[in-house]
């Protein structure tokens, strides 16, 4: 359970452009023009600070396929996006993005710089919410097309991090775990198929 937390936490940085793009997919406000201009493909994301790490410990790199993320806001797949939020693009420069969400409970800012040709810096800076006021740092670098099969989010296939998420595939059985599901037991145990899919997709 531990590996499991670690690694959610890891991957909860990707949420600079997880959340930002559905929220934004509808033009309500407009699309920001860094994203229209951005390269679909493979983004090696790199976490420079994070408010939650422990002090002098690292976050590990991961790689974001942005062709997933721009299939799922347009097609609508932000479930679990905040909707009695208001935003707006306080900036908006094909080399910066300045955007801001106010929800009931929580606001965040969203800064993205381009860096270059195939880079960029995010920041994001989020007040309220249940783990209190958070500030994260990343660097994107451009990597080239998504292969094929590619989950939203991956590690190299000899991290550790998939050393932990193979190790915890291999414990996961949905026959086992639905046991007790009664009438919804396929569903049940198809929801558990897809999670391990995503998973190996992390390390393919």
């Amino acid at each position: 359970m531990k590996n499991a937390v670690k690694i959610a936490a890891a991957a909860c940085a990707v949420l600079a452009l997880e959340a930002v793009l559905p929220a934004f997919a509808e033009d309500k406000p407009p699309m920001p023009k860094m994203f229209r201009a951005m390269q679909k493909g493979q983004w090696k994301m790199d976490v420079l600070e994070h408010s939650a790490a422990k002090s002098g410990k690292a976050l590990p790199s991961m790689t974001v396929c942005t062709d997933n993320l721009f299939n799922e806001s347009s097609k609508g797949a932000a479930k679990g996006a905040e909707t009695n939020c208001k935003r707006r693009l306080v900036k908006d420069s094909a080399d910066e993005a300045v955007m801001e969400s106010v929800c009931p409970e929580r606001a965040s800012t969203v800064t993205m710089k381009r860096e270059g040709a195939k880079g960029m810096l995010v920041e994001i800076k989020s007040t309220g919410g249940p783990r209190g006021p958070t500030n994260m740092k990343m660097r994107y670098t451009y990597l080239g097309a998504c292969r094929e099969g590619q989950g939203t989010i991956s590690y190299d296939k000899n991290s550790e991090q998939c050393a932990r998420i193979r190790q915890s595939v291999a414990k996961m059985d949905p026959a086992k775990s639905c046991a007790n599901a009664k009438d919804d037991r396929a569903q049940c145990e198809k929801g558990a198929r897809d999670r391990i899919a995503q998973m190996k997709a992390m390390c393919s």
